[in-house]
């Protein structure tokens, strides 16, 4: 009689060691990742609606920033008004902004009058004054009511306006609103013109009912978008500052790698077609790293700028002659 004797194989099964050291090694890959992510160094930064600010959208989506250890975050703020006071409550420590409203920061806040560390774009043209098609010229807003932002940028535009036509501005009345609420008074009748710019300008400017007085285009190098930051900040976070910057020039350079993929992005965000927003940045230029240093020295085309332009809204009574002005530094640009 042949006595079979048992089988010593068994079908593989998943002894409680190797599950556990399977669970350790998924373990140790999460803390790896949130190591990572919490290596990086977040930082927000205050915009408005404009084309030249959705590359930091663009760069914040496609995490840009952390090749260079920033985790870039982009805070949407309605109006020019409610994101230069958010920066002056401390909200946020950077901030998007015009000359004219680095300005206007410096007055409401001198504590916190911010340095300038990069110029984004010049408006040519994008900042307008667009009035029903019946009035031909500036001077006929004469008695009239124009409907602006309650910030320096649109007040120091009518003032140009104005300078050069030599019209008062206390024979001007004006209305206050939001810039979408802007667009639906002047269609409505409610004002004669309005200040504004891309995106809320763009249905306007096709629209034969409507007609441009002025625009930003006649007066160059004046309407500049900048990236400012609080002093205090930049001292304890140099790094991070630096890094911003580095930021801003990878998003450029995706932009013109991926053309298709990044307008559809910012576009979106600007509920507009991709057409439409390239057809928005028409009126802006864009600055290169070979236009920063001259334009930021301390006797540079943007301190110039600022000084003339403070000269005007003192004369103007719009400015205080005590109010300190927006630094503008090359401390943070890239080294040759």
């Amino acid at each position: 009689m042949t006595i079979q004797r048992p089988s010593h194989q068994r079908p593989w099964v998943r002894s409680p060691w190797i599950s556990g050291l399977v669970g350790l090694v998924s373990l140790a890959a999460v803390l790896a990742a949130w190591r990572t992510l919490n290596s990086q160094s977040r930082l927000s930064v205050a915009i408005t609606s404009w084309p030249g600010y959705e590359y930091l959208y663009l760069a914040e989506q496609r995490r840009l920033g952390q090749r260079y250890g920033l985790d870039l975050r982009v805070r949407q703020y309605n109006s020019l008004e409610d994101q230069r006071f958010a920066y002056g409550r401390g909200e946020v420590e950077v901030i998007a902004t015009t000359l004219p409203d680095a300005v206007a920061i410096c007055q409401e806040v001198p504590k916190r009058c911010p340095e300038l560390f990069l110029v984004i774009d010049e408006s040519h043209g994008a900042d307008v004054i667009i009035s029903k098609s019946d009035i031909g010229h500036v001077r006929g807003l004469v008695g009239q009511t124009v409907g602006l932002e309650r910030t320096v940028l649109a007040e120091y535009l009518l003032l140009r306006a104005f300078e050069t036509k030599q019209v008062p501005f206390d024979q001007v009345r004006f209305m206050h609103e939001g810039p979408i609420a802007l667009v639906s008074a002047l269609s409505k009748g409610k004002v004669a013109a309005i200040v504004t710019y891309p995106p809320h300008a763009n249905s306007l400017r096709e629209d034969s009912l409507y007609r441009v007085l002025f625009s930003s285009a006649q007066i160059p190098g004046e309407i500049v978008n900048v990236l400012a930051v609080n002093p205090v900040f930049a001292k304890r976070h140099p790094g991070m500052i630096r890094a911003l910057v580095r930021t801003w020039w990878a998003a450029q350079a995706l932009a013109r790698a991926e053309p298709t993929s990044s307008l559809a992005l910012m576009a979106k965000r600007e509920q507009v077609s991709p057409a439409e927003f390239v057809a928005s940045e028409r009126g802006i230029r864009y600055l290169g790293p070979a236009d920063q240093s001259e334009m930021l020295a301390p006797t540079g085309s943007v301190a110039r700028v600022l000084a003339r332009m403070a000269d005007q809204m003192v004369s103007a009574g719009r400015l205080s002659a005590k109010a300190p002005l927006p630094m503008p530094t090359q401390a943070f640009l890239p080294k040759p």
